[in-house]
């Protein structure tokens, strides 16, 4: 593999849409019964409904950690589906720490007006040194050989996938609370927006200043507001101002108006019960908030033809989904269960995936 040198949007490459087409989706199968806080059963569960709702639309390259592949092929068995239901899957062994794709995995880039692709590969410290990470970080290199790539742009920078949202026409979203955290590269907004314009080929990257509260990535965009092909822009939203995200959604609200205008933003509503009895008295101590206190449905993905929203056992999931499916006119919007996914890892669907766009190869 040949490390390119010249700047990728100079030459017309930019990251499109995660609704473009999709040749597939990059998953690894969560393991370790500590790492998931005892509730690794659950989460298999909930990751296999995933991971099932993925496949009946396009394939999936699914990352095994070393040692479980038995675990894995004994979940196959236990789902009951025909082998034609597994066609779209495909196995690899490979070492990790963690199972959160969209953060681990290179970031493909096409070049306009042809069909050539050619990844990015961050860096990757574990969110600012919060966890285990070396194996992760040197993953996203043995993705590069699984995709039989010939180049690649190796940024040393740190930066997580879902630090960063774009519509594929040349506008993107990120938070100062991540990016500009000391614990991540240290360079200035100045020196990064021009790093993140060139590698993901934008003309303006619109900064918020928070991702929401307790959120163990320092706060990633992914989280908060997202894109749609309907051309608006889904945010998360509460009227109530004991939430504690109120004080963040709403300057998050007032910033990107500034931006876009407010007829071009909707309102997703936040799955207010779930957070409630995740919240300790002291808000002080973000420490003592559970899990489910980051419970949102704008961390959806979307596959070529359909678009998988996060449900909580909550009167607001399928308002949500409704109001999702809304901007997604040409998709299939479904709901399905992520609530131990997310208390019990601190992430949810977007941040398990990372797609590939049409035209990748993988041997």
């Amino acid at each position: 593999m040949q490390r390119l040198n010249y700047n990728p949007k100079e030459k017309g490459f930019y990251m499109p849409a995660q609704w473009a087409p999709h040749e597939l989706t990059i998953l690894a199968w969560p393991f370790g019964e500590s790492e998931w806080q005892g509730a690794l059963a659950e989460v298999r569960r909930e990751f296999m409904a995933f991971l099932r709702s993925i496949m009946e639309d396009e394939p999936v390259l699914l990352l095994l950690a070393p040692g479980e592949e038995e675990s894995f092929a004994e979940a196959q068995r236990n789902e009951f589906l025909s082998s034609s239901g597994w066609a779209n899957l495909r196995l690899a062994t490979v070492a990790l720490d963690d199972i959160w794709m969209r953060d681990i995995a290179p970031i493909q880039l096409i070049q306009n007006g042809s069909d050539h692709l050619i990844p990015v590969k961050w860096q990757f410290n574990g969110w600012g040194g919060k966890f285990a990470h070396n194996r992760d970080c040197a993953a996203g290199y043995k993705l590069l050989e699984l995709m039989g790539v010939d180049n690649f742009f190796d940024v040393p920078v740190i930066l997580e996938g879902g630090a960063v949202e774009v519509d594929g026409e040349g506008t993107g979203l990120t938070t100062r609370s991540c990016l500009l955290n000391p614990n991540r590269s240290g360079l200035d907004e100045g020196q990064l927006s021009q790093i993140i314009k060139d590698y993901f080929g934008l003309e303006r990257l619109i900064w918020l200043d928070n991702g929401l509260v307790g959120d163990h990535t320092d706060g990633h965009i992914d989280m908060v507001a997202r894109f749609t092909p309907s051309g608006n822009i889904l945010i998360n939203h509460t009227e109530y101002r004991c939430n504690p995200h109120f004080h963040v959604l709403r300057d998050n609200y007032e910033q990107l108006s500034k931006y876009f205008g407010a007829n071009r933003l909707i309102f997703l509503p936040l799955p207010q019960q779930t957070i409630e009895r995740a919240v300790t008295e002291d808000l002080a101590d973000i420490s003592r908030i559970e899990g489910l206190v980051c419970a949102n449905y704008a961390n959806f993905y979307v596959t070529t033809h359909s678009v998988i929203v996060p449900a909580f056992e909550d009167p607001a999931d399928e308002v949500a989904r409704t109001i999702v499916a809304n901007c997604f006119p040409q998709h299939k919007v479904v709901s399905l269960a992520a609530r131990a996914i997310l208390q019990h890892g601190g992430g949810i669907f977007n941040c398990l995936a990372q797609q590939l766009p049409k035209k990748t190869v993988v041997k």
